[in-house]
């Protein structure tokens, strides 16, 4: 666990805009703590804005000024650990047809100020533990030290625009990235379920993809692991990408 703690804190310090934070954080957090729902919202005066989600979405803006469990951690600043919704009388059913019936929600809290949360909800009753509440809450520091220092990214300044174009980075970017590290000769599963809001149905999809169209091949290196490396038609690929962003900008 460690190991995933330290490649957050790695991975989090070269995203440079709240939606990548976001979504590096559900699906990280995803693969940690086995749940129906998650979600990371941040405030906006009396607003909490889900900014991404796994499983179908908690809501969208939630106002602060009404009753909810993510309400209540942000007014009590504490990590709200609920293992019946049904005797709660903050808990916000979003979907009426759908009924979670254990919340874990953590408050995201750095220099001070409470960012917003993230959010843990499951279909069955007493699924969270303590444990999970601490692990999460190790995680939660991380990612709210990531979306203070991305909301107080100023717009770029005359002379600073192709720096700040470098420092922004976007979903595309990532999935370039990506496919430079096989390019380097690394295994990508397991990157593209750590490093992008892709789960392990559509991830395998995409990689088969990609070896279909000639852009990786494939090699059996045990019993249950493969190696991908990026063939000259993907080095290809990858150039006209470049060139079409360049031409893009």
């Amino acid at each position: 666990m460690e190991d995933k703690l330290r490649l957050t804190r790695e991975t989090l310090v070269n995203l440079y805009n709240i939606e990548d934070v976001a979504t590096f954080a559900t699906t990280m957090l995803f693969s940690i703590i086995p749940t129906h729902h998650i979600a990371v919202a941040v405030t906006e005066g009396k607003v909490l804005k889900s900014v991404s989600t796994i499983g179908r979405r908690v809501f969208l803006d939630l106002n602060l000024d009404q009753p909810s469990i993510n309400a209540r951690t942000i007014k009590t600043r504490q990590t709200q650990l609920v293992n019946d919704t049904s005797r709660d009388p903050d808990y916000f059913q979003s979907d009426p047809n759908e009924t979670m019936s254990s919340e874990l929600c953590i408050p995201m809290i750095h220099k001070g100020r409470v960012l917003g949360t993230i959010n843990f909800e499951h279909q069955h009753p007493g699924r969270y533990t303590s444990d999970d509440a601490r692990l999460a809450e190790d995680y939660a520091r991380e990612i709210a030290e990531a979306v203070y220092r991305v909301q107080e990214l100023k717009p770029p300044i005359e002379g600073s625009q192709a720096i700040y174009q470098v420092k922004t980075r976007s979903p595309m970017k990532i999935c370039h990235d990506l496919l430079r590290a096989v390019y380097d000769g690394e295994t990508v599963l397991n990157r593209i379920l750590n490093m992008t809001a892709i789960q392990w149905k559509p991830g395998k999809e995409l990689v088969s993809d990609l070896v279909a169209k000639g852009y990786l091949t494939v090699e059996r290196t045990s019993s249950r692991r493969y190696a991908y490396r990026i063939t000259e038609e993907g080095v290809k690929a990858l150039k006209t990408y470049e060139n079409l962003v360049e031409n893009l900008r």
